[in-house]
């Protein structure tokens, strides 16, 4: 089966944290097309949080994230000038949380998700060649250690926040 495309009417048979998935492709548009989306029109937020808190809520992923990521990857090597961390960052969450809770990927969703992990690890390592703030090095970084099926690395880099990252070596070093 191939990629659930934006206007699929299978949206509404996916699910995410808080039911039916049949408004995430309005969300995916909205980062798309991020100056030509009126935000007001979709309801409340803005789409990166309605992004983050329906598809990985709490640790939580759902069928909805998995058709997601594609989706969110094909911005990044359609746009890469407009990606921000949020793009790497919010796919590597969705991964991390699906093998901790050991979900396996729908089949009817592969092998689009896993390819687009490895697509967007090749982008971040593009990416990662010009100068970057500290949380879009994390984020890049995190997706290349990702794409290299270092799991442990990206969820390391993901977690602990920058700002705490020295005393996180700090207390790994004194043991």
């Amino acid at each position: 089966m191939a990629m659930v495309g934006l206007d699929d009417p299978r949206w509404a048979q996916l699910s995410h944290a808080y039911g039916a998935a049949d408004d995430i492709p309005q969300w995916l548009v909205a980062i798309r097309y991020p100056s030509g989306t009126d935000h007001a029109e979709h309801g409340e937020g803005e789409p990166w949080h309605e992004l983050w808190s329906s598809l990985c809520h709490q640790g939580d992923v759902y069928s909805a994230s998995f058709a997601a990521v594609p989706h969110i990857v094909d911005v990044i090597i359609q746009h890469p000038d407009r990606a921000t961390w949020e793009f790497f960052a919010l796919p590597v969450c969705i991964e991390i949380e699906r093998r901790r809770a050991g979900i396996e990927v729908p089949e009817e969703m592969e092998p689009e998700y896993s390819q687009a992990l490895q697509h967007m690890g090749r982008c971040a390592a593009r990416l990662a060649s010009a100068q970057q703030d500290q949380t879009m090095s994390v984020s890049l970084l995190a997706a290349i250690a990702l794409a290299h099926g270092n799991l442990g690395i990206a969820r390391m880099l993901i977690e602990i926040p920058p700002s705490e990252a020295d005393e996180a070596v700090e207390l790994f070093m004194s043991r």
